[in-house]
């Protein structure tokens, strides 16, 4: 609906099914992108040895392919496991916590951010329509920079809120044990006390005692 409603996005799915093709009808964007992927093979030209001016807005939107053209293809794999890495940690963060609230805060934290590197991503590959969008903490731009400090903050939160939790946990642990064994010492002492031979030997030969005295009373009163 939205490729038959709005013009941009028409050329940007164009652009994208064949930009060779469209080069001269907005296609130069990503056909730059890949050719500076391509050249900067698995190594990379160098540090300062590309042509990223060659991309237009490359400091945003296609600063992934500047730097597969001067790094190389494994610095650019490094980068994306690099990101992974942080949305697995952002996962395990929500997992181990136990409110509710606070584990879907963390998850969509989480998604917003491996959404957004899989857009930029995607878009300077050619594997999905260019979207615009900056890759976290890597791109230029001062709102992208707040916006995702923002998020890596409330996660480091998350973090400490869940330490907090697991400690509350173990305290509450610690104190049913600590009852639940001295619920078993008192009742095992009960049941000695109560099961005690001297004692019972005492208790019989006292009751013994008091009958014979009842029965020398009733002798001393006939």
């Amino acid at each position: 609906m939205a490729y038959h409603l709005f013009t941009h996005v028409k050329t940007r799915v164009n652009v994208w099914r064949d930009p060779f093709g469209t080069y001269d009808k907005g296609g130069y964007q990503v056909a730059q992108s890949l050719f500076a992927i391509g050249t900067g093979g698995w190594f990379g030209a160098g540090l300062y040895q590309g042509q990223p001016d060659t991309i237009p807005v490359s400091a945003e939107d296609f600063i992934f392919s500047a730097i597969s053209e001067e790094m190389g293809l494994i610095y650019a794999m490094c980068l994306i496991l690099i990101c992974v890495s942080c949305y697995v940690m952002f996962l395990n963060i929500a997992m181990q916590l136990h409110n509710l609230f606070y584990k879907m805060v963390a998850l969509g934290l989480g998604t917003c951010y491996i959404f957004q590197v899989f857009l930029t991503i995607g878009g300077a590959t050619k594997f999905i329509p260019s979207t615009g969008v900056t890759l976290p903490l890597v791109s230029y731009g001062g709102s992208s920079l707040i916006s995702t400090l923002i998020m890596f903050a409330i996660i480091q939160g998350l973090y400490i809120l869940r330490e907090d939790e697991e400690e509350d946990i173990e305290r509450r642990k610690k104190e049913r044990l600590r009852a639940k064994r001295s619920r078993q010492e008192s009742a095992a002492g009960y049941r000695e006390a109560e099961y005690d031979p001297q004692r019972a030997k005492r208790s019989q030969k006292a009751r013994k005692e008091a009958a014979q005295g009842k029965a020398r009373k009733k002798q001393r009163v006939r």
